[in-house]
């Protein structure tokens, strides 16, 4: 079973973090040694709140970031640490269950409307190459998938374009994560626009 850990503030938690899982541990400090089956919870603006999200992460131990109040910039410090999620502190019973579920499941969970603005940011951004990642590493269709998926394009709009299937599109997507070290498609488009 996993262990959620809610990392937090004296002053601030939630009775929705003990309501959504009763066996929750909630600490004001981080503890030495954490469970590869945990879910971290790590309230953003505490000491160090950004070395615990990288610190975790590195260990691939999903990480979700609350907020007082959501901000875009703090999300995109969250997002390249390597947080998973970004929510408000005080979310619902039910938002946290289904962040949860998300990110156990493979996925990112953002707010809705900071993701529209975080996609619009990053799709006005001119293109920027000279980032840490190495595009030299990929192949040409490669190349050709990934200036599609930064644009935000699904699987399926990538195939239609480049006339190829969804299963091929995954299959260079796989590639294309292994060869740049990025952990999904935000964090693709994050390494690749210099984000």
């Amino acid at each position: 079973m996993r262990l959620h850990l809610f990392i937090s503030e004296k002053e601030l938690t939630s009775p929705h973090w003990k309501n959504a899982y009763p066996d929750c541990a909630i600490k004001h400090i981080a503890p030495k040694h954490i469970t590869a089956d945990s879910v971290i919870w790590i309230l953003a603006g505490i000491p160090q709140w950004l070395e615990l999200v990288k610190k975790y992460s590195q260990n691939r131990i999903p990480v979700i970031v609350m907020a007082r109040e959501l901000d875009i910039n703090e999300l995109g410090a969250a997002l390249q640490m390597g947080a998973r999620g970004y929510i408000e502190a005080f979310a619902s019973q039910i938002i946290i269950e289904q962040v949860a579920d998300t990110i156990l499941s493979g996925g990112i969970w953002l707010p809705g409307q900071l993701l529209s603005n975080l996609v619009g940011a990053l799709s006005n951004q001119p293109v920027n190459y000279k980032h840490d990642c190495d595009l030299d590493s990929l192949t040409k269709r490669e190349r050709q998938v990934v200036d599609i998926v930064v644009t935000g394009a699904t699987n399926k709009q990538v195939a239609n374009q480049l006339n190829i299937t969804e299963r091929t599109v995954k299959e260079h997507m796989s590639s294309v994560f292994n060869k740049l070290k990025v952990r999904d498609r935000m964090h693709l488009m994050l390494a690749v626009k210099g984000g």
